[in-house]
């Protein structure tokens, strides 16, 4: 087995945590804040444990990166846990989210199968310098759509 490779980062977004839980999820927005194409298939509004859809996004060659995935923690106002199935791999993304001052601390980790080789050996700078901060621009995307609201 190849392992696995995580990543974290956060976001304070000046609103409560059961406002962010809500829009975030509400996975059919996520297109309005991610930062590059995005679009889901197969659900609207809030989403439940157990709960599946297709999101579809752009990655390095591929405009319509197809992933089928599982709701697989829906805890409100605190988590939010999606499983990305690829191929007979498993991404990770997990959205925990805590009161901070009058507002909350949104922490968006990824844990995902560490790539083959030879890919391998270019990822730490893929992640470096386009993985995180294309999540990040997502995070703070994120932050002001829903403090302009």
């Amino acid at each position: 087995m190849a392992g696995r490779t995580t990543s974290s980062q956060s976001v304070t977004i000046h609103r409560p945590p059961a406002e962010v839980f809500a829009y975030l999820s509400d996975v059919s927005k996520h297109a309005e804040w991610s930062p590059k194409p995005y679009r889901v298939e197969g659900t609207s509004g809030p989403v439940k444990t157990g709960d599946t859809f297709a999101s579809v996004g752009t990655i390095p060659g591929d405009k319509n990166h197809r992933n089928e995935v599982t709701v697989a923690e829906c805890s409100a106002p605190t988590k939010l846990v999606l499983d990305s199935a690829e191929r007979g791999q498993h991404f990770i993304n997990t959205f925990e989210l805590q009161p901070e001052g009058d507002g909350t601390l949104l922490t968006r980790s990824m844990d995902a199968p560490k790539p083959p080789f030879p890919i391998s050996l270019i990822f730490p700078v893929l992640m470096a310098t386009v993985i995180k901060p294309d999540v990040q621009k997502g995070l703070n995307n994120l932050k002001a759509k829903l403090e302009s609201a």
